[in-house]
């Protein structure tokens, strides 16, 4: 059973209990200003402070109850980092400009919000008068993410370009720093686990590592003899790519033996590089979508509203259950989630389970009352 810490109301009490006890004031009761009573008062609390320190001192002594710098320095133990935030990334396009009018790099752009980006590149406008800079958000975090068409403009006006821009896409790869949460999850399971051979675990730990993936999946001999393939996904830095990471699938810059990655799978196979066995043939890999259409007769409530609330269900029975290993979903599986936003309705399709081939997830398809 664990400790009961007592309460500061507990230790004033007892406090007065002990000074009856004691027949100090003869059977009288301690006035309400009574120089005891401020002091049994003074002492509870000093006690609960000692009480309170103790039990944090308990808390931070194990990794599964540690928190901030402790936790940090639990990890480290098994060299495993908490994850700094990113800054996003992305194009913004002026149009109207003077022809070949050139914007350097380190231009700070603003974003319509208020938040600043900087270009990285030099760049110039065409024969059109539209002219595109790659910026880096000059704030980590997922904040720094933002969708297509979103405004920007220059912080000091330009002569020959336009004070104002849009976001060519959606900007990626902010991603905010790892949470107490997800960061224990992973020294959890490097204290549980004998790391560093080469295990099917040792290449998931590897990817988590990488700043931005959020889940990891590895495939022994996924394409062929000597090869592992790991598949990754950034749930929050390509949020606006439904999670998947943007690139090529490949190997690492140094790997001689398979075509390089790019992009965010390029990332991720550097860092597995140094760390894998010698001879392992190491190919990172985004997972590809594989949409779930759900079909419902007799659905009540019939709303807009019920709708997505059923498409969030999916999406998090999907999340939590999905890989790209392989697998099967059953039929009841998804009947289930869509019954825990409390809707009533009889399922159509699927009508049985549905198979996931390796190297995909399970996504939303479209969920449609017949």
């Amino acid at each position: 059973m664990p400790y009961q810490q007592p309460t500061l109301s507990d230790l004033q009490a007892q406090g007065l209990n002990d000074i009856v006890a004691t027949n100090i004031t003869q059977g009288r009761a301690l006035f309400p200003r009574s120089v005891l009573r401020a002091l049994t008062w003074c002492f509870a609390n000093l006690t609960w402070g000692n009480y309170d320190f103790l039990a944090s001192c308990y808390r931070q002594a194990v990794p599964f109850t540690a928190t901030d710098e402790a936790l940090d320095g639990w990890g480290a133990m098994r060299e495993i980092l908490r994850k700094d935030a990113t800054a996003a990334t992305g194009t913004v396009q002026f149009t109207g400009a003077t022809p070949q009018k050139p914007l350097p790099m380190g231009t700070v752009i603003m974003r319509a919000d208020g938040l600043d980006y900087i270009t990285t590149a030099d760049a110039a406008a065409d024969a059109t008068g539209t002219l595109s800079a790659p910026v880096t958000c000059q704030t980590t975090g997922a904040t720094g993410n933002c969708d297509a068409g979103i405004a920007f403009s220059l912080l000091t006006a330009i002569s020959g370009l336009p004070a104002q821009g849009v976001a060519l896409a959606a900007f990626t790869g902010g991603a905010d720093m790892e949470t107490d949460s997800e960061y224990r999850t992973r020294v959890l399971a490097a204290y549980a686990s004998r790391a560093g051979g080469g295990r099917q675990d040792d290449y998931v730990e590897w990817a988590e590592d990488v700043a931005g993936v959020t889940r990891a999946w590895c495939n022994p001999n996924g394409f062929g003899p000597g090869t592992v393939v790991v598949y990754f996904m950034m749930d929050d830095a390509e949020a606006a790519n439904g999670g998947y990471p943007q690139g090529t699938d490949g190997g690492a810059a140094d790997e001689t033996r398979y075509a390089p990655a790019t992009g965010d799978q390029l990332t991720v196979a550097d860092a597995i590089y140094p760390q894998r066995p010698a001879t392992a043939l190491v190919i990172a890999c985004a997972p590809t979508p594989c949409p779930i259409d759900v079909t419902v007769r007799n659905l009540s409530p019939n709303t807009t509203a019920q709708i997505t609330a059923m498409e969030t269900a999916l999406a998090d029975l999907f999340y939590r259950e999905g890989t790209p290993l392989g697998m099967t979903l059953a039929q009841s599986d998804i009947e289930d989630a869509l019954l825990s936003t409390g809707a009533s309705f009889t399922m159509v399709s699927p009508a049985g389970p549905t198979d996931i081939p390796v190297g995909s997830l399970p996504s939303v398809g479209a969920v449609v009352p017949a």
